[in-house]
This record gives C-alpha cells, sequence and structure tokens, in this order.
C-alpha cells in the first residue's frame, strides 16, 4: 500500500472494525490509526510516514 493510500484511509476513517492484535499489526488495523493520528504522523513527508508506521506497527 502506498503511503497516499494510507495517508487517506486513515484520514476517512476507513480502517478494521477490530484489531486483530497481530504483531506486526496490520495497516489497516484501527490501532494504527490510532497511533499515527496521535503522533501526527498523517502531516509528514511519505518517508517520515513510513517510519512512524513501522514504529506504530511495532509498538
Amino acid at each position: 500500500m502506498s503511503m497516499v493510500k494510507l495517508r487517506e484511509r486513515v484520514e476517512r476513517g476507513k480502517v478494521k472494525k477490530k484489531c486483530c492484535k497481530d504483531n506486526p499489526r496490520c495497516k489497516s488495523c484501527p490501532v494504527v490509526a490510532h497511533r499515527l493520528k496521535k503522533q501526527g504522523a498523517l502531516k509528514l513527508d511519505d518517508a517520515a510516514l513510513a517510519k512512524a508506521l513501522k514504529k506504530a506497527r511495532k509498538w
């Protein structure tokens, strides 16, 4: 998934309904979306968003 699609999906709130709690969490997980919003990562460029996504999925 490209960073543009990820950014659009999280901003619109198009994430899964329930978290699967896998490790690492999937990109469409509501927990990952919340962590990205909390970090303010959606306003960053693509490289910084990729790094923030990696951290949000492992955390």
